[in-house]
């Protein structure tokens, strides 16, 4: 008896699909658009050196400095004739906008994303009038990194980073799996343990989060991890400290305030608080 052997074939994808979003929400899956991605790298960042020549031997070595950082992505199309594959040139550049800044995803790694806008003039490639055609779109990111899609804001009260259910943090945020688990809001906040999870420091002169403390007399904050505080003198019910910013229920308030600010280290940071019934650390980190 002859058998019939019957073999599936499975399209292999080589590259995770790219997820678009407008600031207004708005999605566009490009995988499922017909856009197939042939290549994308946006990571790593565009780091500076620079050093001051002071004598014939001795040279004094810079601070480094973050610069923005530009990536391409290609993309193929496959399309029934040329008007196809045009429509599909067409519609990309109501996707990809010059004018506007936007976000971009790695379909397989959603927790991480790209602030980036359009630079240059997209180069559209069609071969001959077949329907089939590339397009290379040259992406400017003025931060120079990626950051976690989800703030720490959005955990609950008194629960820890790494419960996974909550589908915030997942791969590619390089939280601790053991040990301590991080809590970003306490309603008991006199020692607070945060991590920074990111490969930079946040700092009040360049990226930072927010902190948000609530109904206190008076506010005082230390990290003990590098010695920045921030001391505030009056009641209120709601404080946002924003880098060296102060906003007291609503209002910017410097003059009762120490001028003073909290930067967060790569890892654990201890937080020392005085003051509010509950804190918030409201924090993206970034990669």
């Amino acid at each position: 008896m002859a058998m019939k052997l019957t073999l599936q074939v499975q399209e292999v994808r080589l590259v995770s699909s790219v997820i678009i979003q407008h600031f207004n929400g708005k999605k566009f899956d490009l995988d499922k658009l017909g856009y197939r991605v042939q290549m994308v790298s946006p990571f790593g960042s565009n780091w500076t050196q620079a050093v001051t020549q002071l004598n014939r031997y001795v040279n004094i070595v810079q601070q480094p400095k973050a610069q923005p950082k530009t990536f391409t992505l290609t993309l193929a199309m496959n399309c029934q004739d040329i008007t196809g594959l045009q429509l599909k040139y067409e519609a990309l550049s109501m996707i990809f906008n010059g004018e506007y800044y936007f976000w971009l995803y790695l379909a397989d790694i959603p927790h991480i994303r790209w602030e980036v806008t359009v630079s240059g003039e997209p180069q559209y490639t069609p071969q001959g009038t077949t329907g089939y055609g590339t397009a290379s779109i040259t992406l400017y990111c003025a931060k120079g990194f990626a950051e976690t899609t989800h703030s720490t804001a959005e955990i609950p009260t008194d629960q820890g980073a790494n419960s996974y259910d909550l589908g915030l943090f997942g791969i590619g945020t390089h939280f601790p799996h053991s040990g301590t688990n991080p809590v970003y809001s306490s309603s008991s906040p006199h020692v607070m343990q945060i991590y920074n999870a990111g490969t930079i420091a946040l700092r009040a002169k360049g990226l930072h989060g927010k902190i948000i403390c609530y109904n206190g007399d008076g506010l005082s904050i230390d990290n003990n991890a590098n010695g920045t505080s921030f001391h505030y003198r009056k009641p209120y019910s709601k404080l946002i400290l924003d880098g060296y910013s102060c906003f007291a229920d609503g209002q910017f308030d410097f003059v009762n305030s120490d001028k003073g600010h909290i930067d967060l280290e790569r890892g654990w940071n201890q937080i020392i608080t005085s003051g509010p019934s509950k804190v918030t650390f409201d924090l993206h980190f970034y990669y």
